[in-house]
């Protein structure tokens, strides 16, 4: 019987060289890029639920009763369910009376303090949202 060898191929540790050169050129700019996604993925997540959060709020204070503080507390607690920690919500008019008309929510959140990875390229963005309601206070005299 006779026994088959295996053709050795001359080349072939130049191909492994070859394939560990193109792996160590492409896995730093693929894992750049993966970050880069998960960062504008946080970006976006951190937006749009500013947005929410001062709709919320807003529709915390338009109802007769409500304190500016209690449409920040809303605030803080909605953007607190996406880990944002650091944030700045101001209510227009900071008093709400009775005869007040319309209530102002800005939500700003500086990115840089809540960024999930260092924001290597959205270090100086401030998120910003703005909501404006009329309130469901009438002085009492209801309209026909």
């Amino acid at each position: 019987m006779r026994r088959q060898t295996a053709c050795k191929d001359p080349n072939a540790s130049k191909r492994r060289g070859a394939t560990m050169v193109e792996f160590v050129v492409v896995v730093p700019i693929f894992f750049m890029l993966l970050m880069v996604a998960m960062e504008f993925a946080v970006l976006g997540t951190i937006r749009s639920t500013a947005d929410n959060a001062a709709y919320e709020a807003a529709r915390k204070l338009v109802i007769p009763g409500a304190t500016a503080q209690e449409g920040v507390d809303e605030a803080e607690f909605v953007m607190g369910v996406v880990g944002v920690s650091s944030l700045d919500v101001t209510v227009t008019p900071t008093s709400i009376l009775d005869n007040t008309q319309e209530v102002t929510v800005n939500v700003s959140i500086p990115y840089a303090d809540n960024a999930m990875l260092t924001p290597l390229f959205l270090s100086d963005v401030v998120i910003e949202s703005e909501i404006t309601m009329q309130t469901e206070r009438y002085g009492g005299i209801a309209s026909q």
